[in-house]
Formats: structure tokens, sequence, C-alpha cells
């Protein structure tokens, strides 16, 4: 697939932390306007690869392109084309969530009239109006997931990552985040995730592309992965990634 015409093209690309190899060259691409998530074992190098494609991580060998940028040499022009939504809440509790969203606008250079309307429209969809103007650090866990998945679309990025989106949520919570994924999506937006939820890929996803101890194992829709015989998508990994341990 030529590098210009995918939404992400990854070509022999390592990590090596110290003795550990994250990343052992994988080579991927990744259609435009097509929802796809990234599975596998704890350790298995996802967050790692979804690193390297964010500009967060630098040091690596081979070449990653997303929107045709390269990642190392086009960083920034790569930044404004994409949304990160990390494992981790990394906001700012002291301020509002209001304020949070502000501050994410300005940093995507917005103007203060089309960042509050950006700010209104994906507090309606996170259902954060109620507690938009407390400080962050009032907040239960769930509505601070819910506010960095806010953060993260507010730009209204072509390519969203998604790093682990519904830990920490409950069970009607993580349903109804799923459901505005989808309405992202349908925009003609690509987004790319890990999850450790299986069930949600296979309902969301198109295609899975299963990772272990830093290579791709498996890649294609969950019908093909279950084609060799499992009755579900979860059993499907289960069998790739045990058969890489033995």
């Amino acid at each position: 697939m030529n590098v210009e015409t995918s939404a992400v093209s990854v070509r022999g690309v390592a990590v090596k932390y110290d003795r550990v190899q994250a990343l052992r060259g994988i080579s991927v691409d990744f259609q435009w306007s097509q929802p796809i998530a990234i599975l596998g074992p704890n350790g298995a190098g996802k967050t790692t690869l979804i690193n390297v494609l964010t500009t967060m991580l630098a040091n690596f060998s081979g070449e990653a392109y997303v929107a045709g940028l390269n990642v190392r040499s086009h960083a920034k022009a790569v930044r404004a084309n994409i949304g990160l939504m990390p494992q981790d809440n990394n906001l700012y509790e002291p301020i509002s969530g209001y304020d949070n969203l502000l501050l994410q606008g300005a940093l995507h250079g917005m103007s203060s009239k089309d960042a509050k309307e950006a700010v209104a429209d994906v507090l309606d969809r996170t259902d954060l109006h109620a507690v938009a103007r407390r400080p962050v650090a009032t907040y239960s866990g769930g509505m601070k997931r819910r506010l960095v998945y806010a953060r993260t679309i507010l730009h209204r990025p072509r390519i969203v990552f998604l790093d682990e989106p519904t830990t920490g949520l409950d069970v009607s919570s993580r349903y109804a985040l799923w459901e505005d994924i989808e309405r992202f999506a349908a925009e003609k937006r690509t987004v790319i995730l890990t999850t450790h939820y299986i069930e949600e890929a296979e309902r969301f996803c198109k295609r899975i592309v299963v990772v272990d101890k830093g290579s791709v194992i498996a890649d294609g829709s969950p019908a093909e992965l279950k084609a060799t015989g499992a009755e579900t998508l979860e059993e499907a990994i289960l069998a790739l990634t045990a058969r890489r341990i033995e």
C-alpha cells in the first residue's frame, strides 16, 4: 500500500529498551476511515507502537508515516492531524474540565470562538456539561476518562489513537463512550485503538491486528481470525498467543 494513500504506514519499525526488544521490525498499513483494533497480551508492544505513530517515541529504527507524513521529520504536522487518548489521565486537575478543553483548543491554534463551540460539542457528546466548571480533581475516575476522550476529539482530528479508552469505566459509561466512538468513526475518521475488552473490538472494528512479543502475528477481520475454528474472537487470540508462547 502506498505511503501517500494510507492513514498509517509502518515499515520495519523496531524498538529496544535496554535488553528488551519491544518491537521487532513491524510492517503494516492502515486504511483511511477504517476502525482498527490492535490486540495482544500485556507487554506485547501495542502501546510502544502507538507511541511511535503519535510522535511520543522517536528512538526507533525503520520508517513510520501518519497521514502521509514522516513521524520523525514532520512530527508537528503529524500531531496536527491526530488525536491521542493515552492510558493515563494526564489532565490538569487543579483547573476545571472546561478550562482543560479550552487549553487544548489553544494548543491546536483554534480561535476563542471555535474553541468554545468545540468544547460545547464534546461536553455534550461525553455528558460532562453538569461538571464542566468543577476542578478536575473532584471528578470520578470515569469522568476523568470521558474528559480525556473529549480532549482527544476536540480539534476534529483525521486520525484518532485510543489506548485502552474504556479502562476504569462502568458498563453504562463504556457503552456510552463506544457509541460516540462509533459516531466519530462514521464521520469518515480513522480510529485505531487498543483494548482488553475483546468483545468491544469485535463489535466496533472491521480489522484486528494481533501483536505479541513485538511482532504482528495475525491480521484480518474478526471473521477471518475465527475461521481457524474458534467460536469467539477471544478464543482465536488466546490460541494465537499461546502458540507464540510455546
